[in-house]
């Protein structure tokens, strides 16, 4: 789960922020761990190993959410990583179920992610480890946006209306990105 970015519109760090006296990134882990075997938080530092989960450091300046796809995929054992914002905090493990079915060993896509309304949804997606070549180009040539990578990636889609059979109102894709957006 992706905990390093800079939080500028929160004005604080998301990960740790509480609703409903959880912080925000055990919300994620929990809904994540619903369905995947492992949960690991991507940060800048150890500190969110208080939260009980182990931490992936991203090493880098770069405050990117690309730069953490690179460190899930360059620590991740297996042939793809489900990448997921900490920002999340309605995520349902019904679509996190439906983006793995999506996922087979091996497959053709690239990425798999929900189609929200406005397109490929970058922060909750499965990311192929073979991605990580391309992803490491791209951060050398300061190309950061996610959107970018999907838009020229081999992306397999979870359709927004199996996402609306699950989640009729897309709660699930809704960032809390500012306090406006946590009220």
């Amino acid at each position: 789960m992706l905990c390093g970015g800079a939080s500028t519109r929160m004005g604080r760090d998301k990960a740790t922020l509480e609703l409903d006296g959880v912080p925000l990134a055990v919300r994620v882990a929990d809904a994540l761990g619903a369905c995947l075997s492992r949960v690991r938080f991507v940060a800048k530092d150890e500190s969110l190993r208080a939260l009980g989960r182990d931490v992936i450091l991203d090493g880098r300046p770069e405050q990117a959410a690309l730069v953490g796809v690179a460190a899930a995929l360059a620590a991740c054992e297996a042939s793809a990583v489900l990448v997921a914002a900490c920002d999340l905090p309605y995520l349902d493990p019904r679509i996190v179920l439906a983006l793995c079915a999506l996922a087979p060993v091996d497959g053709p896509a690239d990425v798999i992610a929900p189609a929200g309304p406005r397109g490929p949804e970058p922060l909750l997606a499965i990311y192929r480890k073979r991605m990580l070549p391309e992803v490491e180009r791209r951060i050398a040539r300061g190309e950061l946006a996610l959107h970018a990578l999907l838009r020229d990636a081999t992306c397999a889609l979870v359709p927004e209306a199996e996402l609306r059979a699950l989640d009729p109102t897309l709660r699930s894709l809704t960032n809390a990105n500012s306090p406006d957006d946590l009220r």
